[in-house]
């Protein structure tokens, strides 16, 4: 389970997501630092994420579901990044913070976990075959 790269990276984005959605600052406006707690959507999302990368991570003896959940995380840190950029475009001079990039981490984070666990399918079908 561990000894696989797209585990490590299913925990990377768990691990980013669960410090988005408490810790960093998603935007600034007037001075005041926002975080994704501001935003009961937002923080919803970034909780989202970080269950469905938290799940495949444990359903690593299940490929299909596995790759399903990965998906679905990528999905939701889609929506996450689609969220923050119309809380962005709400409040006039707002300014992004750096905790504004996670979804974009999370997505090409996902994004390498499926490659991985699709190279797994592959190879476990592959072995099949030749018993």
């Amino acid at each position: 389970m561990i000894q696989r790269v797209q585990t490590l990276y299913m925990f990377a984005a768990g691990v980013l997501s669960s410090l988005a959605a408490f810790f960093l600052p998603m935007y600034s406006l007037d001075g005041v630092v926002y975080q994704a707690t501001a935003s009961m959507w937002l923080f919803f999302t970034f909780g989202w994420c970080m269950a469905t990368f938290s799940g495949a991570i444990l359903l690593y003896k299940k490929r299909s579901y596995q790759l399903f959940l990965v998906r679905l995380g990528m999905l939701s840190s889609l929506v996450a990044l689609a969220l923050l950029i119309l809380e962005l475009k709400e409040n006039t001079g707002a300014a992004a913070g750096y905790g504004s990039v996670v979804p974009l981490i999370n997505i090409i984070l996902a994004f390498m976990a499926s490659k991985g666990i699709q190279k797994d399918e592959k190879t476990i079908r592959s072995l099949d075959r030749l018993r």
